[in-house]
């Protein structure tokens, strides 16, 4: 809807009189003044996450987000994810994903080989509520309907799940076994200490001469997985007034200002926008 206001125009009135040889004028200048006054606008998100300090995989964490419209009109609201992963004591992200979303365990190439390759994909399950949003092919979650003033999209994501098959690292596992010849033999050259023992590496099936067995279990430090690790999930909310040129100008571009995004049709027909800017 378009509001026009008709400014009152400038009324003058000139009168010529020769007055003492000169020239004088009678004039008037009138304005009048329009005032305006603009809606307020204005959304929080706010969520309720409490992390753990050693988060282990299986290990479900309580996340709550929402977003409020604090203004006094309606907004369209729109939410993205993003995941960063850290070695702890390092700033740059050895893994970034555009959070994929799953509720179940997330499948791995090979959850023992330490290594965290693209194809893994990611290894946190959102618990999302996503009744009232639609999903977008750029990872956009668009809430459905425009969000009245004072009104919420109550709970977005409720938790997040660190997936029980999450790789952990890549361990060597050895065995070995002691002989009762080589102790006695050992003994008799006065070889003391560990090397007394004379341990020898094996593969089950164990040998019936052992005399003792052990086995050594070493992290590879060259494929860590996930392990020793810090875990950043963020969350991106927008949400702009509900006219189609707002929309086109701010929903338009990702969250980079370049990248040109399509919103669905059914979302926008569902926020059934008004035709031109508020003016």
């Amino acid at each position: 809807m378009k509001n026009k206001k008709m400014a009152a125009g400038i009324v003058g009135l000139a009168i010529v009189a020769l007055v003492g040889g000169s020239l004088a004028y009678f004039n008037q200048t009138m304005t009048a003044t329009n005032n305006f006054s603009t809606k307020q606008y204005g959304s929080t998100l706010t969520e309720d996450f409490i992390p753990e300090k050693d988060w282990e995989p299986g290990v479900e964490v309580n996340k709550d987000v929402e977003v409020i419209n604090t203004g006094d009109m309606p907004v369209v609201v729109r939410v993205k994810m993003e995941e960063t992963w850290t070695r702890t004591g390092e700033d740059a992200a050895y893994k970034a994903n555009n959070a994929a979303v799953t509720t179940a365990a997330v499948s791995q190439v090979d959850p023992e080989d330490g290594l965290t390759p693209a194809e893994d994909g990611t290894v946190v399950a959102k618990n999302l509520i996503t009744a009232g949003w639609t999903k977008a092919d750029d990872g956009w979650y668009y809430f459905n309907t425009q969000l009245e003033a004072e009104a919420s999209t109550q709970k977005f994501l409720d938790s997040v799940t660190l997936a029980a098959d999450t790789d952990m690292g890549k361990y060597t596992v050895t065995k070995y076994y002691t002989e009762l010849e080589d102790i006695q033999a050992a003994e008799a050259a006065g070889v003391t200490g560990d090397a007394a023992t004379g341990w020898k590496e094996y593969t089950d099936p164990m040998p019936m001469t052992a005399l003792h067995n052990k086995t050594v279990t070493a992290a590879d430090p060259d494929a860590t997985g996930y392990s020793g690790s810090n875990y950043s999930l963020t969350i991106t909310a927008q949400t702009c007034q509900a006219t189609d040129k707002a929309v086109n100008a701010f929903f338009g571009k990702d969250v980079d200002g370049v990248t040109p995004v399509t919103i669905p049709a059914d979302v926008l027909a569902g926020w059934n926008l008004q035709a031109e800017d508020i003016q």
